[in-house]
This record gives structure tokens, C-alpha cells and sequence, in this order.
């Protein structure tokens, strides 16, 4: 579901901060009422980086709670500007490895949402060591559809050797692809997998979506 701003609102009866310090405290004190921790994390959003932000997001919601939930998507939502620097991007993708499965999800949302300027930054992920980061990384591309995404797609399966990874790429290119242009890149998966079941299965319900569409 994308983020929007309306989907989380704090009161108007604002509570004054002294110091950054202050603010963190009072959102890190699971005693305190939600609603002045949601105070104290919009001071902290307009206060520091979003390195910051997020690495606080990531620390304190270890693992999966409903009730954090607001917490998480309060952040997603309320960023004066999107992030830009390398840091930013590294943690957002530290993040994709958290134990926490919504944290997980609202950080490859805000990266679907986020637009094409974070195609480099997929580029890197979609050549991390970890396979289930390559494979984060062709969800969110294949998501999203940018004008590139097609071309990535096919230069990640003609060298990609993970076979999870490998079909999680066919499947979107099946989807988004073109009949002529890919049907020969798909044919010498076939060949190439020849053995494995679970590819030729994977290949030919691509070829049959990418003939279905011409």
C-alpha cells in the first residue's frame, strides 16, 4: 500500500522539545503514550539526518510488532526531502536484511514510490553478494517498471547463476517483456537448465504470458 501523508496524523497539541536528546527518550520509552512518542519521532525527523532516522527505526524495531506499525510509517511518510546520499541508500538497504518483515516491506514501498533516481542504487543491490538482496532488488524493479527496467532484467538473468534469483527476474520479464526480443534469451535457459524442473516450468509460463501480450 503506498504511503501518504494523511494516513497518520499527529494532534496539533504539540509538545515542545528542549533538545534532540529530550525527544529521543521520550520515543524510546515504550511506557510513553503513543501519541507523545509520535511527537517526539516528527521532532526527531525534522531534526536530523535520515541516516539517523532510519538507523533508530532499524535499532528499536528489532523485531515485528503491530504496534510499532505507526511508528514505522509515520517516519515513511514524513521525511522533509528524500534521501540522496550513499549513507542514506546503504542503510535503507541494511534495512532489507532486518528481521522485522514490515519493517522490511515499508523500506521496499518507499523504494518503489521513491522514482527513478533510485535505479543506481537498485543496480547496486541487484549485485550484492546476499541472493535474497537480488532478489529484494528485482521485486522492487520489477514493481515499479522504470523506462530501464527491462534491460536491467535481461542483463541480470543472462549473468545471474542463483536460480531463485534467476526466475524471480523471469517471472517479471514474462510480465513485461517482449515476445521476439526475449523469447531466444529465455530458449537457452531452457538449455541451459535443462535438468532443473523448476526453471523449465518457470521459463515457459514466461514464454506463454510474453505470447499472450503480442
Amino acid at each position: 500500500m503506498p504511503f501518504t501523508k494523511s494516513d497518520i496524523t499527529v494532534s496539533t497539541d504539540q509538545r515542545v522539545f528542549k533538545s534532540f536528546l529530550e525527544a529521543q527518550a521520550v520515543f524510546e520509552d515504550l511506557d510513553e503514550k503513543e501519541t507523545e512518542r509520535l511527537h517526539a519521532l516528527e521532532y526527531i525527523i525534522h531534526h536530523k539526518e535520515i541516516y539517523y532516522v532510519l538507523d533508530i527505526l532499524d535499532k528499536l524495531f528489532s523485531q515485528n510488532s503491530i504496534k510499532d506499525h505507526i511508528y514505522i510509517n509515520f517516519v515513511f511518510t514524513n521525511f522533509d526531502i528524500k534521501p540522496k546520499r550513499e549513507e542514506d541508500f546503504n542503510k535503507l538497504f541494511e534495512m532489507l536484511k532486518s528481521k522485522n518483515a514490515y519493517l522490511r516491506n515499508s523500506v521496499i514501498t518507499f523504494l518503489q514510490e521513491y522514482g527513478k533516481e533510485v535505479i543506481p542504487f537498485i543496480t547496486i543491490l541487484m549485485n550484492d553478494a546476499d541472493r535474497d538482496i537480488r532478489i529484494f532488488a528485482i521485486n522492487i524493479l520489477g514493481n515499479v517498471k522504470f523506462e530501464d527496467s527491462i534491460e536491467m532484467l535481461r542483463a541480470f538473468i543472462a549473468k545471474e547463476k542463483d536460480i531463485n534469483a534467476l526466475m524471480t527476474a523471469v517471472d517479471y520479464l514474462g510480465e513485461v517483456g517482449d515476445e521476439k526480443r526475449d523469447t531466444p534469451l529465455l530458449n537457452a535457459l531452457k538449455q541451459e537448465y535443462k535438468d532443473e524442473p523448476y526453471v523449465i516450468f518457470g521459463v515457459d509460463l514466461a514464454l506463454s504470458r510474453l505470447m499472450r501480450q503480442s
